[in-house]
């Protein structure tokens, strides 16, 4: 006791032991100290040792570039090319071993040796996933739920998270952007619904979520996981029926404060090379236009030396223009290089007890357009502290200010502006109309307008766990979830309400709340394993807006802040609220980590619902079979093998106050007494009321398998799914005697099937190199089997609604229209009614005439044959290569777009305005793709084409700095790359761009490209 107390007291004063005489057990701390595997400081007791090992994938192959950090210590390292590594610790230390695409793992050292296997984490079984309402081992799903890879799209510039998973999640379908801060679309398994709410639930730490998705900086999140199937949508019953997407954000960590920044620095131009024609492609297409009188006779091929351009239908500012050699590129000047900034900082740490995390954003991107602008602040704070073993409280809370202020011109003026004339006079003042008696307002000015568009979205999740001390497993968990936007758009412009001047100020706000109780139990008896679930909810989403405006103001120059000023004044106001009650129960079994089985319940109500259906139950259950953990299974190089299946109803919400009879204020209310006195303000019925308005529900049935081969170097998953939805929500049309034209009601019953194909590949690892290639394939397809159930005809067959474009037996996006056989040309025959350069109709029942009811044909559908992905990683040593192809396929007759050509209805118009540089038929260009838009035939039919491509969506290069190298100026991680989007398009569609279906003649925008450059790193 007393050598003990002696030997204490040493260490903390620092003196050597062995001035003492102190040698310890045989002489063995002597032995240590000499060796220098120990080191004794003063005034502390800090025993180091150096551990070394080696770290190997599943395969045994070592793994380069491994990074091994200290828990609580700044001290970190990496494995060599051989996956060697050797650190100095204090003993009892642990060590967190990490690599992307891999499973960490926290080791407490033990010894001088510490040999590590790490697993792949897209294949690893206790990879733990959200699953709403808690998490679940992956191996112990049933249902189809896909965790996208976030990790391979980190370098893009991508403003928003959705565009880092689109297109690599079969089944997952994320539209195309084509506006700076624009929130693309999202779908999950195609459409399960007529006329219904079509939107993808959005699920944020655990709480339902309202806002744009691009709010949330993607720097932030953790995670995003899909449900797909009927059995794990369940949990979310009546909003769940068009898929839920589960985002989580970011938590800290054990261990000291680590400080993390990142940028990058993009260039932006459009995918395609569409342009508006320039004066000397506008002069031949006007000669085109008048070719009886600009060519002559009678092949049309040589010019008529006494004609010009004084012999048409153009306004004198456009001869003006001609005859002064005025060629002004409109599309030039009012666009311009886009870009994206982006800078994101990061502060995460935690103690024993508590767990932090910090960050701010700032996002800015200019669009390819005048004024396309958005800029984006973000902050957000995760925090989460054990106040006792039993009680745990947190807070994810963040805050998005975002700013789309400034119009940018009208695309429609900007592309029918003639070259020949430009947009200011020689004062130097706008020319409001610049092509005269066309009426077509110069573009300029819709940019020149004063505006004002701030948004604020604040969230905050705010949750309290309660553990129940008596009984092992049992958990509470309250969550309160808040989630406010207030949106300011102000508008001020001299140009507007037909130059009078137009003034503007809307405000409008809306509040979201979310009260959810959780009782969760999870425990293992033996070879039995179970948990359950108990939710109870509440909801509330409302909102108000007001509107101020006025036209008619004499003097401007207060903008939008001098509403007095104008002579005619306007006030509008709205506000809404809907509510929202549920109940759910879950329950999981699971026996020996080889059969499970899931059964879910759900009931809903929401206030949209008329009084006899204000709830509905929602039930499912699910079941999995792992065969590879049977004796009875031994196939070579299978590790795992699992078979499972679900079965379960979604339900579909209306709108608000739908069921209802609403009453309107318009102006077909008011009322004029002749007695002299004013408008009198008044209501009228604006719609019927249906009592018995119920909800959608969607019936699904999905199997699955689930496979690893060749030590997880090949594994993936397989999906088939068969739904059908009854009770469609539709607007019936009813009598016109009864005053109204439609009633909100419930009919018909929809199709939905598909196939989904997920493959993981690692055809190549060694030492220095490994090369991943993932595939993923999705077929989908619906079919209407029953609309109104009406047999008007009396033909025996239900009708279909011909002028809605829905048809029984068909698909919703099926293209019903006329079928087109090239243009007639100068020397055909041409049918009465048609003119050279026009569609030539194939006359379908010959009988000489082209009629709307004998003519029409089913050309195909607008809904893609398949999807398919190619994502591939390469990495040597400390540079990883890596892309991704995105492709969405028609097959023979689907994915098909309306491209329409311009058509101005005269030759007049066609002359005196412009166009973009597509193939148009003319005299001289017979060979022209698309009908001339200045003549009218006796019906001008849409054509058609495929909006099949193959794109090459994301591309990247990045180089990790040498963890030795940076560690020396204090840095845990550096890392430079370089990264391009949408940079290749293989596609035979004319336009902006064939997944936007923005062809020839339209007035959207176009899809940009990228270039970009970025910076990560860390201390």
């Amino acid at each position: 006791m007393r050598k003990s107390i002696q030997f204490s007291m040493m260490i903390v004063l620092g003196i050597p032991l062995w001035a003492f005489g102190f040698k310890g057990e045989k002489g063995m701390l002597s032995s240590a100290l000499t060796r220098g595997a120990i080191t004794v400081s003063p005034l502390n007791l800090v025993v180091q040792q150096t551990v070394s090992g080696r770290v190997i994938g599943t395969d045994g192959l070592p793994l380069p570039g491994v990074s091994i950090s200290v828990v609580g210590s700044e001290a970190a390292t990496s494995t060599n090319e051989a996956g060697n590594y050797s650190i100095s610790v204090q003993t009892g230390a642990t060590l967190r071993f990490s690599m992307i695409g891999y499973a960490s793992q926290d080791i407490v050292v033990s010894g001088a040796t510490l040999n590590v296997t790490l697993e792949a984490s897209g294949q690893s079984l206790d990879e733990v996933v959200v699953v709403g309402y808690g998490t679940m081992k992956r191996s112990d799903l049933t249902g189809a739920v896909v965790t996208a890879d976030l990790e391979a799209f980190k370098e893009a510039p991508n403003t928003n998270i959705l565009q880092s998973i689109k297109g690599t999640v079969p089944g997952l379908q994320i539209g195309q952007t084509n506006q700076a801060g624009a929130e693309p679309s999202i779908a999950v398994r195609g459409r399960n619904t007529i006329n219904g709410n079509t939107a993808v639930l959005i699920v944020l730490d655990g709480i339902i979520y309202n806002g744009r998705i691009g709010d949330v900086n993607p720097a932030d999140i953790e995670s995003v996981n899909i449900l797909k199937d009927a059995s794990s949508k369940a949990i979310y019953g009546a909003q769940a029926a068009n898929g839920v997407m589960l985002i989580t954000t970011r938590g800290g960590k054990k261990g000291k404060p680590t400080i993390s920044y990142s940028t990058y620095l993009a260039s932006q131009t459009p995918t395609s090379d569409m342009r508006l024609r320039n004066a000397e492609e506008k002069k031949q297409i006007i000669r085109d236009i008048y070719y009886q009188n600009s060519y002559l006779a009678p092949d049309y091929t040589q010019p008529n030396p006494d004609w010009d351009f004084s012999d048409t239908e153009l306004v004198p500012e456009n001869v003006r223009g001609i005859e002064d050699g005025t060629d002004y590129d409109w599309w030039g000047a009012l666009t311009n290089p886009g870009f994206i900034t982006d800078h994101a900082l990061t502060i995460g740490g935690g103690t024993e007890k508590t767990s932090y995390y910090l960050s701010g954003g700032f996002t800015k991107q200019r669009g390819f357009l005048m004024n396309d602008n958005y800029k984006r602040n973000t902050a957000r704070i995760n925090v989460s502290t054990e106040i006792s073993e039993w009680l745990t409280v947190g807070a994810n809370t963040f805050g998005a200010f975002t700013d789309y202020s400034g119009i940018y011109p009208n695309m429609g003026a900007m592309k029918l502006t003639s070259p020949f004339v430009t947009p200011k006079d020689e004062n130097g003042e706008y020319i409001i109309y610049p092509t005269g008696a066309t009426n077509i307002i110069n573009p300029f000015l819709d940019a020149a307008a004063d505006n004002k568009d701030l948004k604020t979205r604040i969230n905050g999740t705010f949750y309290g766990i309660v553990k129940i001390p008596q009984i092992p497993g049992l958990e509470y968990r309250l969550n309160l979830g808040n989630d406010f936007l207030l949106e300011n758009y102000y508008y001020g412009s001299p140009y507007a309400a037909n130059l009078a001047g137009a003034i503007s100020k809307s405000n409008q706000q809306r509040f979201d709340m979310t009260f959810d109780n959780i009782l969760s139990y999870e425990n293992r008896f033996g070879d039995h394993g179970i948990s359950a679930t108990l939710v109870a909810g509440y909801r509330r989403n409302q909102f108000e807006s007001t509107l101020a405006e006025g036209t008619n103001v004499s003097n401007i120059s207060l903008s939008y802040n001098s509403l007095e000023q104008a002579e005619i004044q306007r006030t509008s106001s709205d506000a809404w609220k809907e509510t929202f009650l549920y109940q759910m129960g879950r329950i999981n079994y699971n026996y020996r980590d080889t059969y499970m089985l899931t059964a879910t319940l759900r009931k809903d109500g929401f206030s949209g619902f008329s009084r006899n259906n204000k709830s509905a139950l929602f039930p499912s259950v699910g079941a999995s079979w792992v065969l590879s953990n049977e004796p009875f299974v031994s196939i070579p190089n299978l590790e795992y093998l699992k078979l499972r299946g679900t079965y379960g109803v979604n339900g579909n919400m209306t709108t608000r106050y739908s069921s209802l009879a609403r009453v309107t204020t318009d102006d077909a209310s008011k009322y004029v007494f002749g007695d002299g006195s004013g408008t009198a303000m008044g209501q009228s019925m604006g719609s019927l009321a249906n009592d018995n308005l119920s909800w959608e529900k969607t019936k699904g049935l999905n199997v699955g398998i689930d496979f690893s081969l060749f030590s997880n170097r090949i594994g993936g998953n397989i999906d088939y799914y068969d739904t059908e939805t009854t009770d469609l929500l539709w607007n019936v049309v009813i009598p016109e005697i009864t005053g109204f034209p439609s009633i909100s009601s419930n009919v018909g019953r929809l199709k939905n099937r598909g196939i989904e194909i997920i493959l993981s590949t690692i055809p190549v690892r060694t030492d220095n190199l490994e090369w991943n290639v993932n595939l993923n394939f999705a077929r989908n397809t619906n079919k209407i089997m029953s609309l109104l159930g009406e047999d008007k005809n009396n033909d025996g067959k239900e009708d279909d609604l011909i002028g809605s474009n829905l048809f029984i037996g068909k698909s919703i996006g099926t293209v019903y229209h006329y079928q087109i056989d090239g243009i007639w040309q100068l020397d055909d025959d041409v049918m009465t009614g048609y003119q050279p350069g026009t569609y030539r109709i194939v006359d379908q029942n010959e009988d000489g005439k082209i009629t709307a009811d004998q003519d029409r044909v089913f050309l195909g559908q607008t809904e893609p044959a398949y999807f398919f992905g190619i994502q591939s990683g390469l990495t040597y040593k400390n540079i990883t290569f890596r892309f991704f192809i995105n492709a969405i396929q028609g097959g023979k007759n689907g994915y098909l777009g309306a491209n329409v050509p311009a058509n101005v209805a005269s030759t007049g118009n066609f002359a005196n305005l412009n166009t973009f540089n597509y193939d148009l038929w003319s005299v001289s260009n017979p060979t022209g793709k698309y009908a001339t838009g200045w003549t009218v035939p006796q019906i001008n039919p849409t054509p058609y084409y495929s909006r099949s491509f193959v794109r090459l969506q994301d591309v990247s290069l990045a180089y990790q700095f040498n963890s030795s190298l940076i560690n020396r100026i204090g840095l845990k991680n550096l890392k430079l790359n370089v990264s391009g989007k949408n940079l290749l398009t293989f596609t035979k569609w004319d336009g902006w761009d064939p997944e936007t279906g923005q062809g020839i003649n339209s007035d959207a925008y176009p899809v940009m490209k990228s270039l970009n450059v970025g910076l990560e790193l860390s201390l």
